[in-house]
This record gives structure tokens, C-alpha cells and sequence, in this order.
């Protein structure tokens, strides 16, 4: 690691000029993460063409600041109107929305800020420190790993399963089998696409997410339009958690801020895959469990600080290695490779001016994050003394807006008022949504990487035991399926005391 290198990046992210790009993109992001449907990704595709005329470090600096800040973005609209405004912040929502019901919206949004900004300063520190490491590990991950961490990841059906566990499961095994919908990554075959060209390309799960979450919500504000509204906080109140409050968070915030940064390290995951996984670990840590999905900060505290942790992660393999870690770092090497940087190995020493002023920047971002952030909050809560019958038709409208954004097709649009017709059913049968989620998210993942293990096993299951880190993780997830077991809550029950 070149000293040199790291002190005149912070200098040049230091600069004015720089600084006010990377604030700029602090803020555009923030409005993109929390309009539903916009992700970060398109936000940077429509602002690469801008960053042509800038200096290389000005233009990815803020890229990258835009990066950061819409993860956080996301669970402004999560919390407020139970609309994930990002794939990232769907687990935010199952804690997020019924605190800022019962008027503790400030709360919420405050307490996802401050887990936002640890996990940011986290993934920017582990980005700084660690990048040329971490990204060795990179490669020791193929096909065979992704599949046992897919297993892994499918094994929290049972842990998001509130109530009845065959409701849970029923959840999850209806999202396995949406994800399953499109051409086949390995043979070409077309599956359960009905002769209709617009299912080739599969279930964006951008369009379910907005369809289960906002809809359904929607119609529950319709509904109760003639009642009361409900308590909204002040702009008095406290927003930021208490010292107290904090300190006790800190364990979790931390424990989801690795998550995050190894789950970003892993090509082919993401934001949406972190926030499950520590939202997942959360509760298996909780001493009651009983209060996740009521409300619970730890819930929410989880789930923002590990998507944010994940743009650090995420980065990693994309600085140390040229491989984009996701979608979004996807990007951001089209935009290196705009200004004439060839992306890969050489890039933190023959480019190190440059990326060493891109990694200060995804860490000096989280400065502005959290002041606009602040301000923004205390705005948002307004959102809670607007007509319940004004707000259901905003939600409505900025979901049918969000589903055509994204591919300007209206098929979306109707897919997503399905997913919608469908998240309200579920509610009126108690049937838990974020299985399904878990399904769509990773259903696709684990089909692709079973197929290629197989091929690189010929067609053997062996090929599961020749690798250690898939070794481990798939005892992992066994073991995770056994303590849901009633036989295991048995055996860990205390026996009771003769009177």
C-alpha cells in the first residue's frame, strides 16, 4: 500500500471543487433512494454522461457519493409509506413502518441514519485499509461457494416466518418459483413465460418489491380514510437515539456492517442480500425475538447498516481486481473506463491518485449524508399528518411512475399491480411477505449456480464436498435449519424444578 498515494487522494477529495460534487451526488442520491422504483444504479447510468466534462476523480467522487447515499435513500420511503425505495431497504420496512405507525417516525428515520453512517464509515475504512487483501478472496469464490451461500440465504425462510411456519414456507416457495420465470441461464430454454416476450428476461424483483409493499398499503390507507390519523411526531422531538439507546445498538450495527462489507466482496450479491442476512442474524442474537416485525430498532438498525456497508464491499473487488462486486460498480467501471483507466490489478498504483480520491470520497460522503439526512428527516415527518386518503394515492401513483421507470414498459406496470392484488391477499390471510422476498432475490442465484456447478462436476454432487468454504457454509445452513426445528427447541428447554 502506497502511503503517498492514500495522503494525496485525501487531499484532492479535500478540494472544494471536489467537495461540492461529492455533496451534489450525496444529495441526488439520497432523493433517488427514496423515490420508489429509481435505484442507484439508473441514477449513475443517467449521470455518467455528466461526468464527461469533469475531471476523473471529480465525476466518479460524486458517482460514488451517489452510490453511498441512496442506500440510506431507501428507507426514508420504507419507513414513511411502507414503500421500499430501493430493493435494499425491503427489509426496513418489517421494523421501519410499524415504528413511524405508532408515531415514532422520527425515531426510526433517526435511528437509520445513524446505523447508515457507521456502516458507510465502515465499508470506506475497510475499502482504504483492506482493498488490495480482501480482493484476493474474490477468487476464491465460484459457482460451488455461491450456491452454498445461496442454501445459506434460503435457510432464513424459516427465521422470517411469523405465525405459522407452512405460511412461511408456502411465502418462499411461491418466490422460488417466481424467480424460476425466464430464459434459462444455462440452456436458453424459455420457463413459465406463457409465449409472452416481455417474461424472457424474468420478474424484476424491483417490480414485486413496490407491488407487495406499497400496494397493499395503499389500500389499508383507503380503507381507513374516515378515521382518526394516527399520533406524528414533533419537530421537537428527538430524532438522533439517545446515547443509551445507541451504545446498545452498537453490537448489531457492527456485526451487520461486516455482513454487509463480505456480502458486498461477493460478486453476484448485493444490498437487498445484506440487509436479509443481518436482519436474519439480528434476531437469531435478539433475547426477544417476539418484538421483530413490531417495531423493533434493532431491526431496522441491521438492515440500513448493512447496505450501506455493502458499497465499501462492493467496491473492493471492483478496485483490487476490475470486477464489478454489483450492478451498480458495474457503472461506476464504465465510467472509469470513459476517462481511459483500464480497469484491474494495476489500477492503486498506476491510477492510485485517482482511486485513492474515489475510496476518501465514499467515506468523506457519509459526512453530508448525515447532516442532509438530519434535515430531511425532520421534513419527512410531516409526511404522517397528511390525509391517510392523499397519502394512499401518492403511494399509488409514485409505484405506478416507479414500475414504468424502470424499463419504460407498461407490462411492468401491470406485473406490479399483480405482485400488489397479491401482498394484499397475503395480508388478509397472514401470510408472511418477506419469505417470498428472500425467494425472488436468491431464487435466481441459486438456480445459475447449481446449474454451473453441476457442469463443472459433470452432473456429480460431489463437487459440493471439494470445496472447504462451501464445506462450511452448507453445515451452516443445516445447522440453521435444525434450530427451527421443535425437536431443538425441546432439547435446548430447560427442565422444570420439582415444587
Amino acid at each position: 500500500m502506497d502511503t503517498s498515494f492514500i495522503a494525496v487522494g485525501l487531499l484532492n477529495a479535500l478540494t472544494p471543487y471536489n467537495m461540492f460534487f461529492i455533496v451534489l451526488g450525496t444529495a441526488i442520491g439520497i432523493v433517488v433512494g427514496a423515490l420508489p422504483g429509481l435505484s442507484a444504479t439508473m441514477a449513475l447510468a443517467l449521470l455518467l454522461p455528466i461526468t464527461f466534462g469533469l475531471p476523473p476523480e471529480t465525476g466518479l467522487s460524486m458517482l460514488a457519493a451517489l452510490y453511498l447515499s441512496a442506500m440510506y435513500g431507501g428507507s426514508v420511503a420504507a419507513i414513511i409509506l411502507r414503500t421500499p425505495g430501493t430493493p435494499a431497504a425491503a427489509a426496513t420496512v418489517l421494523d421501519g413502518f410499524p415504528m413511524g405507525a405508532r408515531g415514532e417516525a422520527g425515531r426510526a428515520l433517526g435511528i437509520s441514519l445513524s446505523a447508515s453512517l457507521v456502516g458507510g464509515l465502515m465499508s470506506g475504512v475497510a475499502l482504504l485499509t483492506i482493498a488490495p487483501f480482501l480482493g484476493r478472496l474474490v477468487l476464491m469464490f465460484g459457482p460451488v461457494e455461491l450456491f452454498a451461500i445461496a442454501v445459506l440465504g434460503i435457510t432464513m425462510i424459516g427465521t422470517l416466518s411469523k405465525g405459522s411456519p407452512i405460511k412461511g414456507l408456502f411465502s418462499g416457495a411461491l418466490g422460488l418459483l417466481l424467480a424460476m420465470v425466464g430464459m434459462d441461464s444455462t440452456t436458453g430454454s424459455a420457463r413459465f413465460t406463457f409465449e409472452n416476450i416481455n417474461l424472457y428476461s424474468g420478474i424484476s424483483y424491483t417490480v414485486a418489491l413496490i407491488g407487495m409493499f406499497s400496494l397493499p398499503q395503499a389500500i389499508a390507507l383507503a380503507e381507513q380514510a374516515g378515521t382518526a390519523p394516527p399520533p406524528a411526531n414533533k419537530l421537537g422531538d428527538r430524532v438522533l437515539p439517545s446515547l443509551r439507546e445507541f451504545t446498545k445498538l452498537i453490537p448489531n450495527i457492527f456485526r451487520s456492517g461486516i455482513i454487509g462489507i463480505v456480502t458486498g466482496i461477493i460478486p453476484g450479491s448485493g444490498g437487498e442480500t445484506a440487509s436479509w442476512f443481518a436482519y436474519n442474524e439480528a434476531k437469531r442474537w435478539a433475547k426477544d425475538k417476539s418484538q421483530f416485525g413490531k417495531g423493533d430498532p434493532a431491526g431496522i438498525a441491521s438492515a440500513e447498516s448493512a447496505n450501506n456497508a455493502v458499497v465499501g464491499g462492493a467496491l473492493v473487488p471492483t478496485i483490487a481486481l476490475g470486477i464489478p462486486g454489483s450492478s451498480t460498480t458495474a457503472v461506476l467501471l464504465g465510467g472509469l473506463m470513459v476517462h481511459g483507466i483500464l480497469p484491474g490489478p494495476t489500477l492503486l498504483t498506476e491510477h492510485g491518485e485517482i482511486t485513492y480520491t474515489l475510496i476518501w470520497a465514499v467515506i468523506l460522503a457519509n459526512i453530508p449524508l448525515f447532516l442532509i439526512g438530519l434535515g430531511l428527516t425532520r421534513v419527512c415527518i410531516l409526511v404522517t399528518r397528511i390525509p391517510k386518503i392523499v397519502v394512499a394515492a401518492s403511494i399509488a401513483v409514485l409505484g405506478i411512475v416507479g414500475s414504468l421507470a424502470i424499463n419504460n414498459n407498461m407490462f411492468d406496470v401491470w406485473l406490479m399491480l399483480g405482485f400488489g392484488l397479491l401482498g394484499y391477499i397475503f395480508e388478509r390471510a397472514s401470510i408472511p411477505t418477506a419469505p417470498m422476498v428472500i425467494g425472488l432475490v436468491l431464487g435466481m442465484l441459486l438456480d445459475s449456480s447449481l446449474a454451473q456447478s453441476l457442469l463443472i462436476g459433470y452432473d456429480s454432487w460431489n463437487v459440493f464436498l471439494t470445496s472447504p468454504i462451501a464445506v462450511t457454509l452448507l453445515v451452516i445452513a443445516a445447522f440453521s435449519i435444525l434450530q427451527a426445528t421443535p425437536l431443538f427447541r425441546w432439547l435446548r428447554r430447560k427442565p422444570v424444578k420439582a415444587a
